[in-house]
């Protein structure tokens, strides 16, 4: 939430979408406390993927690394519309951005556009080796409420060693010149935000890091850690400070921090929709691999949101989250909503509490 103008998140609630809101919430709480599939309302949260297609080959990220299995693509007009005009009064925050640079599809913008006219919180996350001055002033005058700006590097050796292919002085000229135009025009939006990765080639560098944000003059740097796959990645990529990892890992073997929460709030909240309209239930899911059902080709999203696939996907995750191959890698997510102690007390007999529990 770091990157978000939170003032501009409320005014796109709604009293329909509040009360959305509410619906989804109680429905995974309920679900998570009873371990059941009980859907109310419909998704508040959308993730939309403009393009599967990247210009840079980043040796995590599942297109940069050529391990995407999924056609590469482009969103169409027609789908997006089909997306807003089916989904579009129950949002409140949209996510443009995936696999892939969102600036590759031209239809980038219109896509903001359109779901500014409905009132929907936009972000959005770039490389930044697109931007001219004009494409700069487009980016103003469609509404973007913010966008995160990778650069992982004070030097070009550094940041190429991640974003293979990458020009450090296009990304720093081109935010110092967004900020320049953002205030000829006395605007106040997109939130600019930088994000560093920390990684071991560049976990030093964190302190100048610091020092370039200011002097580009973007509103705010987000330091963040990275995601791994295998024991090779971690050896080669993950930070010695442990402040900065994701995991725990002595070398040998690595294994997610707070990997003990069950619940996880996002299939009741939020789904995600690829370039060709296929639904999956999170951005984990890179490949596809749980496919929903295709919003082009359903008449009502309730028919997949309430659907077979989903309701399988959620019992799945109510009854054993570590099952689910694309849970196993993240933190995100809840503890059990019912005390240790208690889940302990029978290994058999349901379990009744009437004073549930948040573990975090």
């Amino acid at each position: 939430m770091n990157e978000l103008i939170l003032s501009r998140l409320i005014r796109s609630l709604t009293f329909r979408r509040i009360v959305n809101l509410i619906k989804t919430s109680l429905s995974f709480f309920f679900s998570a406390l009873l371990g059941k599939n009980i859907i109310w309302g419909r998704p508040t949260i959308l993730t939309i993927e403009p393009t599967n297609i990247c210009n840079l080959r980043c040796p995590l990220c599942t297109t940069g690394s050529g391990e995407m299995e999924r056609a590469n693509g482009k969103m169409s007009l027609e789908t997006f519309k089909n997306i807003i005009e089916k989904m579009g009064d129950d949002l409140f925050f949209l996510l443009l951005y995936h696999q892939g640079e969102p600036y590759i599809n031209t239809h980038f913008l219109d896509f903001v556009k359109l779901a500014k006219v409905k009132n929907i919180y936009c972000t959005t996350s770039t490389n930044a080796h697109y931007f001219t001055d004009e494409l700069i002033r487009q980016t103003i005058d469609s509404g973007l409420d913010s966008m995160i700006v990778s650069l992982d590097g004070v030097t070009q050796e550094s940041y190429e060693t991640y974003r293979v292919k990458g020009n450090l002085d296009k990304v720093i000229n081109s935010m110092k010149r967004f900020m320049e135009i953002r205030k000829e025009r006395k605007s106040k939006t997109p939130l600019i935000a930088l994000q560093f990765l920390v990684m071991k080639h560049n976990e030093s560098e964190i302190p100048a890091m610091k020092k370039l944000a200011k002097v580009i003059g973007v509103d705010r740097l987000l330091i963040k850690n990275i995601e791994v796959r295998s024991l090779e990645e971690a050896q080669q990529w993950l930070p010695m400070n442990d402040k900065y990892r994701r995991y725990h890992f002595d070398g040998r073997l690595f294994e997610v921090k707070n990997n003990k929460k069950k619940s996880c709030p996002r299939p009741w909240l939020s789904t995600l929709i690829n370039w060709d309209g296929n639904i999956v239930p999170c951005c984990f899911d890179k490949n596809g691999k749980y496919d929903m059902g295709n919003i082009n080709v359903s008449n009502d999203i309730n028919k997949i949101w309430k659907g077979q696939k989903f309701t399988a996907f959620r019992n799945s995750l109510n009854k054993n989250r570590k099952s689910i191959d694309i849970c196993r890698n993240c933190n995100q997510g809840f503890g059990s909503f019912i005390p240790e102690f208690i889940q302990k007390k029978s290994k058999t007999n349901q379990l009744k509490s009437n004073f549930p529990i948040l573990y975090t």
